[in-house]
């Protein structure tokens, strides 16, 4: 049986009927023979993944890996997440400590192979938390296949009450929303910062994104912004702004096929 994801429509009118429909589409795709087969799979082995190569080595293990941290793109990368995971994050100069998108760390910190044992083997209920991420990203993606806007939504709350839950203080928080693509892109777009935003220098970028949520939403913590109806604020702004930018590009189009069609054909000698 293949998973097929309906989304009917777009913007807030798509967003509604997910939302009305996403236990039941969540069951189909948990009863997917290919989600079923990963998972069980997965659960198998987990108990001999010894190396990075143990993981990179082997394609099934390797997609339920990244799709746990949002990664999935990366699975042909093999060397890069080899990389990764050999160097953890226990060492500054690590390969994940240096990038700035942060889901390369959550990675390297749950399987950091550069301490020994690495933590996954005595990390109690890492193998469910791998399972369980996996199964939530995997159908956001299956989602995103239809529509990209309905992907970033439903992942929102969840990236957004991570960062909440894990971060150290409310300035962290914020350097994390810019260092996760997926929420960055919410909220950017949920308080209408222009794509020029993301050249500025990083504090820079961190000051005014949350002086603009101030303004916007009233307040500038995290912890408030991932509650349930702010959160939902958030998305709203998204998605309506998303199918305003739709609507514009899409109108342009039709007045320069009008304005084409209105050019006389010259016909030749």
């Amino acid at each position: 049986m293949t998973f097929q994801p309906i989304i009917v429509g777009t913007g807030l009118a798509a967003w509604s009927l997910l939302k009305t429909t996403l236990a039941t589409q969540k069951a189909a795709f948990g009863a997917n023979y290919q989600t079923q087969s990963d998972t069980q799979y997965f659960r198998n082995t987990y108990p001999r993944l010894d190396t990075p190569e143990d993981i990179v080595s082997d394609r099934r293990i390797l997609r339920v890996v990244l799709g746990a941290y949002g990664l999935s793109e990366d699975i042909d990368n093999r060397h890069f997440i080899k990389t990764v995971l050999t160097e953890g994050v226990t060492d500054r100069s690590a390969l994940a400590n240096k990038l700035s998108d942060r889901r390369y760390r959550s990675l390297a910190r749950d399987f950091d192979f550069s301490i020994f044992p690495p933590p996954h083997k005595s990390s109690a209920g890492l193998l469910d938390k791998t399972i369980t991420a996996f199964l939530a990203q995997s159908f956001e993606t299956a989602i995103g296949e239809t529509s990209s806007d309905m992907r970033l939504a439903l992942g929102f709350k969840r990236a957004l009450s991570n960062v909440a839950q894990t971060a150290g203080s409310n300035s962290t928080a914020w350097f994390q929303v810019l260092a996760t693509p997926p929420l960055r892109e919410v909220i950017q777009t949920a308080l209408g910062l222009p794509s020029a935003f993301a050249k500025l220098d990083i504090d820079a970028q961190h000051d005014r994104i949350m002086d603009k949520a101030k303004r916007v939403f009233g307040t500038d913590l995290v912890s408030d912004l991932a509650d349930e109806d702010r959160s939902d604020d958030i998305i709203r702004r998204f998605l309506v702004t998303q199918q305003a930018a739709s609507t514009v590009q899409y109108s342009s189009m039709q007045t320069a096929l009008l304005l084409l069609s209105a050019i006389p054909s010259r016909n030749p000698r």
